[in-house]
């Protein structure tokens, strides 16, 4: 498959030359060899698991000596190596880029660009590499692996997969919903499973043992003892595997902030760990979060020595660095110590986010680069204690995001260039991808400036919004992202004048200087994209690129605008309430807000047009088996959460309820106690 996809790309990238599979005479020529043991029918029928083959590849590129002519033969012990092979030669060599599975950046060339001789390696950095896509979410392909109805959902499945091959991936998940059709799923299940081991990517699925919220698949109900929850878990694990999954991922919540099961119904938890690892052969998978109890231990574990783990991060925090204000934690640093300590005992996956979604990052939307400084330094850190996993955990692609995902893959592999260790760094991909010097240092700075001002200022709990738990009265006001020290209802109404001031100076001062500094660096980004645009158009390949990431730097940069704006009319509007004559700063300055959000919002209908999957699917309202009637990126479209904003300092209401978004019952999922 993958010599039949490189033909196919290499004819896109060479339109002036003949692409041939075995044919007699080339001036480039590239022989493949695999190294195993065994007779040549054995290598060819034996399914070689990524898991436990050897993927890594070596490249050697010569004179052939008859001419120009330049013999290149790839090396490897499995055919999956040949492949990785394959592909980095088209990607790290040719600057073919995978960025995104609907999208791939193709250079033409006119003659082959190589030097005669070269070698060139690659070592995957760990045994299994992929990605849990967050289908609890109206993500890009939540519909399609849930719905066989839905048009082209195996084609969009597969067109991922292909992705995932392309960057040297072998790991797959996702997180099934319990609204799916089980008479009609399964056949759909075993197509998408079949052909990612035609493709030599381990498949697998996640699913709850009896977790409440977003609509999450459940082995048992909690509520309907009978039959026993043994025989609910046995039944439902012999309709899962109709499908042959290489691995399941068991949620032993019942949500966030809700009791762990294994605590009341061990027996059950550890039956369901055994069945999957003796009766059906699989590997059983461990969800860990960083929401951990007051008493015991803060990473729960498996029951059975035979589980593997999945160790959480969350959001654009690293496991290392000493401030990670999520879900009410000073930082993440115990779960890489678990990571550490379950290393030495079961197979344990790094399992760390590259977007997080929820009023967070590309709902509002912030581009939110230092994504890529946490996950960069997490897989350095992962590497050094040699634990075998990476999974990332992704929640949509769209407003850059891409653009993590495609680094984290990349950076999943170690490579030689002769032989010479080829250096990353958190922008090691992005440079690889613009090749103009300022273009590399704008975006360099704009990293550096998200870093400095939105996690070391922690701007970010200003920049993303509420979440409704946020707003919602103790004691149902549960930590999720960074939220501020302060409530804004408190603020109105509770502080006195000096108070409030004190309360938001600093942010204040903090938001509004971010802000010039981002749109001096956005601004002068778009400058040099016009300039490549006219005067270097060898450049140009990935200009669509750039306009894509500095819009969303630009509109990161009137988010802050607009938020320092609202703040300072909910200070004006207590001032009007603690005198009797009205005075119209807060009208005027909620004036200022929703002209800031009008220009946002031209910069949304130009990143609309650059949305790679349907405009409907993405970001409309519609029906969803998911908790959420719309697409991931609708409160995106009228920049709801920033008007939602305005509403609340004109009418004085910081309540859950007030201009509510979300569906509270079904993401809740309190039928689900009775019904699955």
């Amino acid at each position: 498959m993958a010599i039949a996809d490189a033909i196919s790309l290499l004819e896109q990238a060479f339109p002036q030359a003949e692409v041939s599979l075995n044919g007699p005479k080339a001036d480039i020529t590239l022989s493949l060899r695999v190294l195993t043991s065994g007779s040549p029918g054995s290598q060819v029928a034996a399914k070689l698991s990524s898991a436990t083959g050897d993927d890594s590849f070596r490249l050697i590129s010569r004179p052939s000596g008859n001419g120009a002519a330049i013999r290149m033969e790839l090396t490897a012990k499995s055919p999956t190596g040949v492949a990785n092979g394959i592909y980095a030669l088209l990607q790290e060599k040719l600057g073919i880029r995978f960025v995104h599975p609907r999208q791939t950046i193709m250079p033409r060339h006119r003659a082959w660009p190589l030097p005669a001789a070269f070698t060139y390696a690659g070592k995957p950095a760990f045994t299994n590499r992929g990605f849990h896509l967050h289908t609890l979410h109206p993500i890009e392909l939540t519909e399609q692996l849930h719905n066989p109805q839905h048009p082209g959902a195996l084609t969009d499945v597969k067109r991922y997969l292909d992705w995932l091959a392309r960057n040297g991936q072998n790991t797959f998940q996702f997180f099934l919903l319990r609204g799916i059709d089980r008479n009609n799923w399964m056949p759909h299940a075993r197509q998408i499973v079949d052909y990612a081991h035609s493709r030599n990517i381990d498949c697998g699925i996640e699913i709850s043992l009896a977790m409440l919220q977003q609509q999450a698949f459940q082995a048992i109900t909690l509520l309907r003892p009978f039959p026993s929850y043994r025989k609910q878990v046995d039944h439902t694990l012999a309709w899962l595997f109709q499908a042959p999954w290489d691995f399941i991922t068991l949620e032993a919540t019942m949500g966030e902030h809700l009791p762990f099961l294994g605590q009341f119904i061990p027996s059950v938890q550890s039956h369901f760990e055994q069945q999957v690892v003796e009766r059906y052969q699989a590997r059983l998978m461990y969800a860990t979060h960083v929401i951990y109890p007051a008493e015991g231990e803060k990473v729960r574990r498996p029951n059975l020595s035979t589980s593997g783990i999945l160790i959480h991060t969350v959001m654009c925090y690293s496991a290392t660095e000493a401030k990670a204000p999520v879900y009410g934690n000073l930082n993440q640093r115990f779960m890489l110590e678990a990571a550490q300590t379950e290393a030495k005992k079961r197979e344990t996956w790094y399992w760390p986010e590259s977007s997080y979604w929820v009023a967070f990052d590309s709902s509002v939307p912030l581009l939110l680069l230092p994504y890529l400084t946490a996950r960069w330094d997490d897989i350095q850190a992962t590497g050094k204690l040699h634990i075998p996993g990476h999974l990332t955990f992704t929640s949509g692609w769209e407003w850059g995001y891409w653009l993590v995902d495609w680094s984290i893959a990349r950076w999943s592999w170690h490579y030689t260039d002769n032989r010479i260790t080829v250096p990353t760094s958190p922008v090691s991909r992005l440079n690889d991808l613009f090749p103009d010097k300022e273009q590399r240092r704008l975006f360099q700075n704009a990293l550096a400036l998200q870093q400095s001002y939105l996690k070391e200022k922690e701007l970010l709990r200003f920049m993303s919004a509420l979440t409704p738990f946020s707003e919602l009265p103790p004691p149902f006001d549960q930590p999720f992202q960074p939220d501020p020290d302060f409530s804004y209802d408190w603020l109105l109404d509770k502080a006195t004048t000096a108070q409030a001031t004190a309360a938001v100076a600093k942010p204040l001062a903090d938001l509004e200087r971010y802000a010039v500094d981002m749109e001096q660096i956005a601004n002068a980004l778009a400058t040099r994209n016009q300039l490549i645009a006219k005067r270097r158009p060898s450049m140009a390949i990935t200009l669509p690129l750039a306009e894509e990431l500095t819009t969303g730097l630009q509109v990161s940069a009137l988010r802050a605008r607009h938020r320092a704006i609202t703040i300072k009319a909910l200070l004006a509007k207590k001032q009007e309430q603690n005198q009797s004559v009205s005075r119209p700063d807060a009208t005027a300055l909620l004036l200022q807000a929703q002209e800031i959000r009008a220009e946002a919002l031209r910069h949304v209908r130009q990143q609309e047009m650059r949305y790679r999957y349907p405009h409907g699917l993405l970001a409309r309202q519609r029906p969803s088996l998911t908790a959420y009637p719309f697409g991931y990126l609708y409160p995106v479209t009228n920049l709801f959460f920033w008007e939602r904003e305005e509403e609340q300092v004109r009418q004085g209401r910081f309540d859950a309820l007030f201009m509510n978004l979300w569906d509270m019952r079904r993401t809740l999922g309190l039928e689900s106690l009775l019904f699955r």
